[in-house]
């Protein structure tokens, strides 16, 4: 019978709980009383497609804002030079720039969304591969984005336990790419706040410049940032995919039963 606290696992026949419940009983298991609802596998792919096109998008405007503000840079630094002669060209390039960041956050809204349908769907995925490979509960791959602090190791957690769920037997390559994508991720958030913050508090036309530079250069990491991610997403996505469609390993099979030898015919 299934043991009675996951329902995930053969229970030991010497008691009604499989042998993780039994010598861990904190254990944060994926079965139906930990998470309120048995997992069930549905394709991640068109998720996973629209979450990589998003990031794309993202990536593309960030790289058409690093152009604009590089050219912004460069007419207030002949402001500040005293070329007044260019004043109505930075008017111009700020009003486009202005336009390119209102799609930003349009776009970017949207990709965080996808993003999260995504990451829950291939989270809870995972646990039909392996009920018992995961150290959070599936609710964290949602809200660990929203704990401050927190939400700098929380969902890169989330995310190895469900890779590494997602490994046939024969595929055993390492978490790299998820590495890669969780330290860009961190840098490109630091970056972006460390320079807008410079940006607001520069007066001169000379800082405002630099500035500019710097907003420039940190959406540039963001190009980066999200070709990585873009790949990260299409990695899992696939990787989910050829695991959803490989046979499952076979149950070991049992002691055959006895079967009583059969009487001889009486003689008439």
């Amino acid at each position: 019978m299934l043991c009675v606290r996951c329902q995930v696992a053969e229970a030991q026949p010497s008691s009604v709980q499989c042998a993780l419940c039994a010598t861990y009983p904190g254990h944060p298991r994926t079965g139906a009383e930990a998470n309120g609802a048995p997992a069930v596998l549905r394709s991640p792919v068109a998720l996973g497609w629209a979450t990589a096109g998003l990031f794309a998008a993202v990536g593309l405007t960030d790289l058409v804002s690093a152009v604009l503000d590089l050219r912004l840079a460069g007419l207030v630094g002949r402001l500040a030079d005293g070329d007044w002669a260019v004043a109505e060209w930075v008017g111009g390039v700020e009003q486009f720039t202005v336009w390119t960041g209102h799609f930003w956050s349009l776009v970017y809204f949207a990709s965080i969304v996808v993003f999260l349908v995504w990451f829950r769907r291939s989270r809870v995925n995972a646990e039909v591969f392996d009920p018992h490979g995961h150290t959070l509960r599936r609710g964290w791959a949602v809200g660990g984005w929203f704990v401050p602090f927190a939400n700098l190791w929380l969902p890169r957690r989330v995310a190895v336990d469900t890779w590494r769920a997602c490994a046939s037997p024969a595929d055993r390559r390492g978490t790299w790419l998820l590495n890669l994508w969780w330290v860009t991720f961190v840098v490109d958030t630091v970056l972006g706040n460390g320079a807008s913050r410079i940006l607001r508090r520069s007066e001169e036309l000379d800082e405002i410049a630099r500035a500019y530079r710097y907003v420039a250069y940190s959406e540039v990491f963001s190009v980066v940032h999200a070709v990585i991610a873009v790949l990260f997403v299409l990695a899992l996505t696939r990787r989910q995919d050829a695991r959803a469609h490989q046979p499952w390993p076979p149950a070991a099979p049992g002691p055959l039963p006895e079967v009583p030898d059969a009487p001889a015919p009486e003689k008439v």
